[in-house]
């Protein structure tokens, strides 16, 4: 195929900027009142991401799960999202 150039990436990617939110993010700001929070952790059809996506340790991960757990439980998220 002639002409065929794959895409370039720069520096700014949607992955880097995740990486360094995880970095920042602190095992003691992931709580089941912290919605803006907890919905990063969400995929659109309301699933909760698995941490290979989410790139989080395994402790963020786990203190992320048991949070989304506990608001949905308290009707703070939904358990599914309606079309």
């Amino acid at each position: 195929m002639s002409g065929y150039r794959p895409r370039e990436r720069d520096g700014s990617s949607d992955l880097s900027n995740w990486k360094t939110y995880m970095d920042k993010l602190e095992v003691e700001e992931i709580d089941y009142k912290k919605l803006e929070v907890l919905v990063k952790f969400l995929a659109p059809n309301g699933k909760i991401k698995p941490a290979r996506r989410t790139k989080a340790s395994a402790i963020k991960q786990n203190r992320a799960a048991q949070a989304i757990k506990q608001a949905r439980f308290l009707a703070l998220l939904p358990y599914t999202k309606s079309s």
